[in-house]
């Protein structure tokens, strides 16, 4: 079966359980952020699990849940915890979801995460809004996966991140007294936390944060034409610029302590998108 084929079934399912609902703006909430979605009129929620085509999200802080709704006239699908490839999908497989969202007729892209920070003065609770990207993960969703439905096989990244949606989100942190400022997202495989000396390499290849995910998401959806706003928490600093040990409950739950300001936060931008 052609990747093609899976989104059309996912998509047969879905607009059966939405009635042809068509959203225009999409949304993924990273580690610990679920409880971070606006309030949504017309509500709609399915489980990944019973999306044919769709994978699974086995993450602790992941809900694995499609919404859909309105938002002050803003027609939203929300990804309530996303795939990953230190899970042990195939790296094309990432692209489904995505390919799926455009069918459905999304144009931009919220995409969040929680991450770590190499810059000694972007600490646990700030944001980095991204203006680009290091693939650090050796590979691509893209590989192997070209279908013409879903743009072409060779584009541009000189604007993975659009400008005009970041200035959107610095003024709305600017106005809710948030700490921000744009970065560089370094893409690694996990799921192990990076070594002090990765951390220090990273640190001179330009690099601001560091996750696990986003860029596939960001690739598969630059081929389709979406434009891309990506938001991403500090949690923590990265691997031998912080004394503590790393691990996934310390994400979570310095995620759920910004939860609240990052549900403010979307619901100063969506109206704007």
């Amino acid at each position: 079966m052609t990747q093609l084929e899976q989104v059309k079934k996912a998509i047969a399912y879905i607009n059966k359980k939405t009635k042809n609902f068509k959203p225009e703006i999409a949304l993924i909430t990273g580690s610990g952020l679920a409880g971070s979605v606006p309030p949504l009129a017309k509500k709609v929620v399915l489980k990944y699990a019973d999306i044919p085509g769709f994978l699974r999200s086995t993450v602790p802080g992941h809900s694995g849940n499609l919404i859909f709704g309105v938002y002050k006239g803003k027609k939203i699908v929300v990804m309530q915890g996303r795939f990953h490839y230190y899970e042990g999908h195939p790296m094309k497989n990432l692209a489904i979801s995505i390919r799926t969202l455009y069918k459905l007729g999304v144009q931009k892209l919220i995409v969040s995460a929680a991450v770590g920070s190499l810059d000694l003065k972007l600490t646990p609770g700030s944001l980095c809004v991204l203006n680009d990207h290091i693939n650090f993960m050796c590979n691509n969703p893209l590989i192997g996966n070209h279908e013409p439905e879903f743009g072409p096989m060779f584009f541009d990244l000189s604007e993975a991140y659009a400008k005009p949606l970041r200035k959107v989100a610095l003024d709305a942190c600017k106005k809710l007294k948030i700490k921000a400022k744009e970065g560089a997202y370094i893409a690694v495989t996990g799921p192990n936390f990076e070594t002090p000396s990765e951390i220090r390499a990273f640190q001179k290849l330009g690099a601001t944060v560091v996750g696990m995910s986003v860029v596939p998401e960001v690739l598969t959806a630059r081929q389709c034409g979406i434009q891309v706003l990506g938001l991403t928490w500090v949690t923590n600093l990265g691997c031998g610029l912080a004394k503590e040990a790393l691990s996934h409950a310390q994400t979570i739950a310095e995620t759920k302590k910004i939860e609240g300001k990052f549900k403010d936060l979307l619901e100063a931008i969506l109206p704007k998108l």
